[in-house]
């Protein structure tokens, strides 16, 4: 009994700890501090701040996926008006393929592609700390998600990059499963 009470006073204080994780949610505001992201760039400023060794920042930055790329966007097609678009459909229908975007793309969701526009390291290039994890327990991890596309995107809902609980970026690149995000660099989305 008293080794049951000493144990449980000694892991309560780090249990309650562990369940405030802040900065783990699915919201892309909350991904980490070190991010590179307007908003890490405020809470860095609110940090100094609120330890006195700074002003405190005027206005908190906010990202939402508020301006998803359109259709025509993705295709690379400028936009026409509906007029001129309509009058040149209807010829072109029977004999043009439909357009597609480059499968990079396709699957990819918008905060990938901000997020792959936002991270400049090359894949492979350690810019994250890790410890304890290894390429093979990377790899039993990495099956369990149907492609890299949504391994990357879990890794970023759990913490990613800045943490790794799932262990899926062993190497420190911030790109879990293989994850290459250069296709969506290129891509002008």
């Amino acid at each position: 009994m008293m080794r049951n009470l000493a144990i449980l006073a000694l892991l309560g204080p780090v249990l309650a700890l562990a369940g405030c994780g802040e900065n783990t949610g699915w919201n892309p505001n909350y991904s980490a501090m070190h991010n590179g992201s307007p908003y890490a760039e405020y809470l860095q400023a609110r940090e100094v701040a609120l330890h006195g060794k700074g002003p405190v920042p005027k206005v908190i930055p906010i990202a939402l996926p508020a301006q998803a790329p359109t259709a025509a966007q993705i295709a690379g097609t400028a936009a026409k008006p509906r007029a001129q678009a309509a009058a040149q459909a209807a010829p072109a229908a029977a004999t043009a393929p439909p357009v597609r975007a480059p499968a990079a793309t396709q699957a990819a969701t918008p905060s990938l592609v901000r997020y792959a526009q936002q991270e400049t390291q090359a894949p492979g290039t350690r810019k994250y700390q890790r410890s304890g994890s290894s390429e093979s327990a990377a790899a039993r991890a990495c099956r369990s998600y149907a492609s890299a596309d949504v391994a990357q995107s879990a890794f970023l809902a759990a913490g990613g990059p800045v943490i790794d609980p799932r262990g899926l970026d062993p190497d420190g690149d911030g790109f879990a499963c293989g994850w290459d995000p250069r296709p969506l660099r290129q891509s002008g989305l």
